[in-house]
């Protein structure tokens, strides 16, 4: 069901791209992780061909992508998917602060992490948390 659900061509249908992403978010939280990043690889082609590789909604599938091959052990590439997703965020949201950049830098933060690398963790999740603080408030 999901090689067949990931085969099929909907690059016009935005209902089958949720659909595609909640299915890979289960599949994440059953452990099938090959399986999530197919579909995400697929949810990303199917956001790239329609709106480009610079949409916003590129990043959200980045960072996806970025959490699961964490979940892998494949923390560089993880690393390369969040990063993509902050270059995506920061040229939307310029200098501005923005809760989908907070949560990139929580990403990222983790990914840091997961390799050991805890001062770099810190300084994200104090970098993200900044953010959301500023932009959602303390009582969110």
């Amino acid at each position: 069901l999901v090689e067949e659900e990931a085969d099929k061509d909907t690059s016009e249908d935005g209902g089958s791209y949720e659909s595609l992403r909640s299915l890979a978010t289960s599949m994440r939280t059953y452990g099938d992780l090959d399986s999530a990043l197919k579909l995400l690889q697929r949810c990303l082609e199917m956001r790239r061909a329609r709106f480009g590789e610079e949409h916003v909604g590129m990043a959200s599938v980045y960072n996806d992508m970025g959490i699961v091959l964490n979940d892998m052990g494949k923390h560089d590439k993880a690393m390369q998917m969040h990063e993509k997703a902050l270059q995506i965020n920061t040229a939307k949201h310029g200098s501005q602060q923005h809760p989908d950049t907070a949560d990139t830098y929580s990403n990222i933060a983790a990914t840091h992490l997961k390799k050991g690398d805890d001062i770099k963790a810190l300084k994200m999740y104090n970098k993200s948390l900044k953010m959301k603080l500023a932009t959602l408030g303390e009582q969110h």
